[in-house]
């Protein structure tokens, strides 16, 4: 069960990763309002790379929502009796339904400024909570004396105020691109706007960018801590390294005007970054385990 759990997150990403092509190349309405369809062609006219990119993302859901269905009632007949799992299986269902109806919905109503900012957040925390599902199948446990338990602890909270942050600066990140902040702040011109004052686009961009540096500090940190309890040492320099390259792609695209590609590697980046603190968050709270009785 916990293999088909890890094809199930592996293809949301790959499906999150279609969805982050579609909005860096503005690909949302090259197949019109006609959803699930294609410009209300089951096989529409693919000469255009926007259709391409748009029509795949499409197909990509329905297998999405596929293996969703299946790991949450898999996981769920095995390991009913365990509370995490429960609670996660419910929830990636949940999720899988909302935010595809926040998909249906962005489609139909013409990919209206801002709206996007949904789909992305419940996206991230689809893959969030699949990634977390497959550690709490996890079996073997890491047992810890009271003395390891509490220094564990510390690392843990480095960790999570950094990712706390991460989750909602993506997300503020979403909006600032989706709302055409970022269009208003880079004088670059849009069809329609969500937010036309420069001095909110300049204070959301500022927002941002004290976030940015907050949570590279909080990622130093981990990575310090995790060295020294020797835990989790390579996911926590992978975890840094990845919010490295967001700051330094997010400087580009300001300075080159959000070009369609260092947008798209910011938008893969961040999912990437994702999957990593997902995985730490996983180990912490399903692979460790406090003894009971010391040694």
């Amino acid at each position: 069960m916990k293999k088909f759990s890890i094809l199930t997150t592996f293809v949301t990403f790959l499906a999150l990763i279609l969805g982050n092509l579609v909005v860096a190349t503005d690909s949302g309405d090259a197949c019109g309002t006609s959803w699930p369809f294609c410009n209300g062609a089951v096989i529409p006219d693919f000469t255009d790379y926007h259709v391409i990119i748009e029509y795949s993302h499409r197909l990509m859901v329905p297998l999405l929502a596929f293996l969703t269905l299946i790991n949450a009632l898999g996981a769920l007949y095995k390991h009913r009796r365990r509370k995490s799992v429960f609670i996660l299986s419910i929830l990636s269902l949940g999720l899988l339904v909302f935010q595809s109806l926040i998909g249906g919905f962005n489609v139909l109503l013409g990919t209206p400024p801002g709206f996007t900012t949904l789909d992305v957040t419940f996206s991230q925390i689809l893959l969030l909570v699949l990634v977390l599902l497959s550690y709490s199948l996890h079996e073997k446990k890491i047992e810890l004396n009271r003395t390891s338990w509490a220094t564990i602890s510390m690392s843990y909270r480095a960790f999570l105020i950094g990712f706390s942050l991460y989750i909602l600066q993506v997300i503020l990140g979403a909006f600032f691109k989706h709302s055409r902040a970022s269009n208003v702040m880079m004088d670059i011109p849009a069809m329609e706007y969500l937010v036309r004052s420069e001095s909110i686009a300049n204070m959301i961009y500022s927002i941002h960018m004290t976030a940015t540096v907050v949570i590279l500090v909080a990622a130093v940190w981990f990575v310090i801590y995790a060295s020294k309890f020797r835990y989790h040492i390579t996911l926590s320099w992978l975890y840094l390294i990845s919010i490295l390259l967001n700051a330094v792609v997010g400087f580009v695209i300001v300075v080159t005007g959000n070009i369609v590609i260092a947008s798209s590697i910011h938008m893969i980046l961040s999912t990437i970054t994702t999957v990593i603190g997902a995985s730490i968050l996983g180990g912490y709270w399903f692979k460790l385990q406090k003894r009971t009785v010391n040694a």
